[in-house]
């Protein structure tokens, strides 16, 4: 009897007898030994070796190596926009009018013309003066194209003034700002640089190579656009293997593979579809995606408040949010992978998976055919990024006007509706689809942002929420004072399953700058993710630990000390840098690392208040107060500088000009507690402590029940011998903190 008859058989057997668990399992055991055996003694199988053909790292081969067996992927890559992504500047990939054109725009003109085969730009540079700039790239075809200047230090930077590919004419992408010359934004600074804000993603193995001691560029890259090995990877070793005659050996799998796991496609397309910093110095196409990037939360200014597109997120923030991702819809569901195209078109491709149901009159309530019948302009709002590019808010959600009557939020019907209230698009809501709305995200968020601190609890805990929503509710819920027990409460989410959540957490317990947690934070010095053992690192140093000799730490920090260096030539990365060394008391290297900063970005404010504040405790006064006196020249409605140049004021005994600026602060925002308090203080210490009362009312409006601001409103209505008012205060805070002796015996001697 051959094999697999004696096998059938054995099968036949076992079913049609009736036998305990334990005797199945021991007849499956005895049959799995007989398949080897007999495998073996017949050698019918040969496995493959799972050792690679070659061992060494694959290496970047170029898309001419991939045509022979891949032409028709090519054919369909060839023309998209990952494919014009970037090209060299000539008559064939200009698309722009340089026919000695002249644009305008609020006093700067720029003009566009040729010089032999070549194409210039006459403009101004950072100091206002005009000089001829070589255009040596376009960036990108429809609907807009860039064009890139070579800056003598490497630096690669692009025109702030675009070609419109559909209207044919330039036009100015921040047309609503009032931009300085030297400004950060402006097209010859770090916004606007090629090296620092698009190479990563527009082509195919990027070296940035920034100097930070020479403040120099030496970018590099294999080929200048989104070519193959942009996603699939170094592909040499795949090559090898296909031109070899040894076929025994298994073949390396690509970086990006048919094979791929949906959320493991949907990270990998997110390192350039993500609006995130950078933490490795060079993608090497290995690990997570969160092991070189940071991704943005759903905060203002990126988010709306519940979630939806603000500025521009690249849409992997966004997608995370949708019920398509938790089921497991990828990007190449609705674009094809190469041509980047949809698949289909209209209501077609969303009944692809949806049911023709949705796609009725009886759903959505438009005629057949008509722009509110299509799906994605109720499901999928846009904006205009770039001015003249609209894009599609990819969370998918459904419309939520009763968000807007509560919030103020953007909702699909107004949308279209402009001329209808928010309370009219609700109610008809309500009249065809009932009042009662799906357990959302974004009414827990919606709810904390606007006071409901539990709100965001019960968004951080749940699983079934998205990770996203639910690490954005924690940075929420640790911006507020929290309280023992609650502090407490955030310590399991330091062993969330979701990454980002954990990343969250232990930046929480960095904000708050509570020392009783190290144990339950060093663990997460060796987290399997990169973002997360960075965040631990920065951790400890905020806090002053004491880390010597632990191993993890060192690694750690080593990764921590690489994405500082990756973030050289941004404003913030110095900013970063500078902060780290005030941590290690490198004072010196502090204030280089700020005032690099602001050379960098001459706006960066964030900068200047702390190196204000550093050359304060220094006894550099004059200067000190130089710096916050910018703050406020530019940006007039800025609390805390003037908060701190009132605190500046009082220490150096100058009373008139301490009360000026605490009280100018506590109109301005954002709303400044401690403002406040300070305010009400100083004014008790000079006898005005009616005054006091007032302003402590007032922060108290904004902040109820706050103890301290209760314990000076106390003393002002002590200091006054308003006995009753004086009373209640003290009730008040009883009630608060009721093992308070001071209040007890303050209490007691106002009865």
């Amino acid at each position: 009897m051959t094999t697999k008859k004696y096998m059938m058989s054995v099968f036949k057997t076992i079913n049609c007898q009736k036998i305990s668990r334990f005797q199945k399992r021991i007849n499956y055991l005895f049959i799995i030994c007989l398949l080897v055996c007999a495998c073996k003694k017949k050698q019918e199988y040969q496995p493959k070796s799972n050792i690679h053909l070659k061992t060494e790292h694959a290496k970047f081969v170029g898309k001419e190596a991939c045509i022979e067996c891949h032409k028709s992927e090519y054919d369909s890559w060839n023309h998209s926009h990952h494919q014009q992504a970037m090209k060299i500047a000539d008559s064939t990939t200009i698309l722009g009018d340089f026919n000695n054109k002249t644009f305008i725009h609020k006093g700067v003109k720029s003009t566009f013309f040729k010089r032999g085969n070549n194409f210039y730009v006459n403009t101004t540079d950072k100091n206002g003066d005009y000089h001829d700039y070589k255009i040596v790239y376009t960036f990108g075809v429809t609907p807009l194209q860039q064009y890139i200047v070579k800056f003598p230090d490497g630096a690669y930077q692009c025109l702030i003034t675009a070609w419109d590919t559909e209207k044919n004419k330039w036009f100015h992408l921040q047309p609503n700002l009032e931009l300085a010359h030297d400004e950060w934004i402006n097209w010859t600074g770090g916004a606007m640089r090629w090296n620092t804000a698009c190479a990563d993603c527009h082509s195919t193995n990027l070296d940035k190579n920034f100097d930070s001691q020479t403040k120099t560029f030496n970018t590099t890259f294999n080929e200048i656009n989104v070519s193959c090995e942009a996603c699939h990877g170094p592909a040499s070793n795949h090559v090898a293997f296909y031109k070899s005659s040894n076929k025994d050996a298994m073949p390396q799998k690509l970086y990006m593979g048919k094979s791929l796991a949906s959320k493991s496609l949907i990270e990998k397309c997110a390192r350039c579809h993500s609006r995130r910093s950078q933490i490795t110095k060079k993608f090497d196409y290995k690990g997570h995606f969160l092991d070189h990037y940071s991704p943005s939360l759903l905060i203002d200014p990126i988010y709306e408040l519940d979630g939806q597109i603000k500025d521009e997120d690249y849409v992997y923030g966004s997608f995370m949010q949708s019920k398509m991702y938790q089921n497991d819809v990828t990007c190449v569901d609705c674009h094809d992978v190469h041509s980047l195209k949809l698949k289909k078109t209209g209501n077609d491709l969303c009944l692809s998976c949806h049911e023709p149901k949705y796609n009725s009159e009886s759903h959505h309530y438009h005629k057949a055919n008509t722009a509110g019948a299509q799906c994605i302009n109720c499901h999928m709002t846009g904006k205009i990024y770039m001015g003249n590019d609209y894009r599609r808010d990819h969370s998918f959600r459904v419309p939520r006007p009763d968000q807007t009557v509560k919030y103020g939020t953007p909702n699909a019907c107004n949308e279209c509706h402009k001329n209808k209230s928010a309370e009219w698009a609700s109610k008809f809501i309500d009249s065809k689809y009932g009042t009662k709305r799906p357990d959302h995200f974004s009414n827990y968020l919606l709810e904390g942002y606007n006071g409901n601190h539990q709100a965001l609890y019960t968004l951080l805990s749940q699983n079934k929420f998205p990770e996203i929503a639910r690490a954005t509710a924690l940075y929420q819920y640790s911006n507020n004072p929290l309280s023992y027990n609650e502090l407490n409460d955030i310590r399991k989410f330091l062993k969330d399953s979701s990454i980002l959540v954990r990343h969250e957490a232990v930046r929480s317990f960095e904000k708050i700058r509570n020392q009783n947690y190290h144990a339950d934070i060093e663990p997460l010095l060796k987290d399997s993710i990169r973002l997360v053992r960075i965040a631990a690192v920065k951790y400890f140093n905020s806090m002053g630990a004491h880390m010597s000799g632990n191993s993890n730490f060192d690694k750690a920090e080593k990764e921590f000390l690489e994405s500082l260096d990756m973030s050289a030539d941004f404003a913030s990365g110095q900013h970063q840098i500078a902060v780290y060394n005030e941590m290690k008391g490198r004072t010196d290297l502090a204030i280089e690392a700020y005032k690099r900063s602001l050379e960098i970005d001459n706006r960066y404010n964030v900068s200047r208040m702390n190196l204000a504040l550093l050359l304060y405790k220094q006894g550099n006064i004059q200067e000190a107060k130089d710096l916050y006196l910018k703050v406020i020249e530019i940006e007039p409605d800025y609390s805390n500088s003037y908060y701190m140049l009132g605190l500046l004021f009082n220490e150096i005994g100058d009373t008139k000009n301490a009360l000026k600026y605490l009280a100018e602060a506590c109109e301005k925002q954002p709303v400044n507690i401690r403002a406040f308090y300070n305010y009400a203080l100083k004014l008790q210490a000079e006898n005005l402590n009616q005054k006091s009362i007032e302003i402590i009312n007032k922060a108290l409006a904004i902040f109820p029940k706050n103890e301290n601001l209760l314990y000076v409103k106390l003393i002002g209505e002590m200091n006054l011998k308003q006995r009753k008012d004086a009373y209640k205060t003290c009730s008040e805070l009883i009630q608060l903190a009721p093992d308070n002796a001071n209040y007890k015996q303050i209490f007691e001697s106002l009865k």
